[in-house]
């Protein structure tokens, strides 16, 4: 194991939960837009899951669920999930490709973004000026809430889509409540 692992378990517990979580995040989002195309696992499945890359897979789900949940009366929902799951899907990969780091000695967890540098368009001659990231286990934990809300939200949608479309009689989950998008860091520097 790592140091950092050791220096910063509870926020590197947190971290590795919605590291996986996220893969949870894609099925659900996947289930609620077969059932939305008239339970075509099939098709849906292997339009979003063939290709590479998470950006991707809400893009496709975006094209193949758009018109069913709209049609269905839930345009606005459904534009709200896109958003939340992109949301999270920026926050899993800020995790996904860190470089994690310990600048203050196990005072202060935070990471780096070698991507970041990358995109600068002045040559790069050392890694003076990559930007640290700092993060706490209270933001990870509120993080980790709006990947739940996201997972209640994608819930909400697949069963409120059949109940309009009389797949099903009742309205079995209510719309969560609204939570607003967590930050990606609590300060840089």
């Amino acid at each position: 194991m790592f140091p950092i692992h050791n220096t910063f378990p509870k926020e590197m517990a947190v971290i590795g939960r919605i590291l996986l979580d996220y893969g949870e995040l894609e099925l659900d989002l996947m289930n609620c837009i077969q059932v939305a195309r008239q339970y075509d696992l099939d098709s849906t499945l292997k339009a979003m899951f063939r290709i590479r890359g998470e950006l991707s897979r809400i893009q496709i789900a975006d094209a193949l669920g758009r018109v069913p949940y709209s049609n269905a009366g839930l345009e606005a929902e459904f534009s709200e999930l896109i958003d939340a799951i992109d949301h999270c899907r920026k926050i899993r990969n800020k995790y996904a490709h860190a470089y994690w780091h310990d600048p203050d000695i196990g005072k202060a967890l935070c990471y780096v973004s070698l991507e970041e540098l990358a995109e600068d368009k002045e040559p790069v001659k050392d890694l003076t000026a990559l930007t640290f990231f700092y993060l706490d286990e209270k933001l990870l934990l509120l993080q980790e809430s709006y990947f739940l809300y996201v997972r209640e939200l994608i819930r909400y949608l697949n069963y409120e889509g059949r109940f309009r479309n009389k797949h099903i009689n009742t309205q079995i989950f209510k719309r969560p409540a609204a939570v607003g998008k967590p930050p990606y860091f609590t300060r840089k520097a």
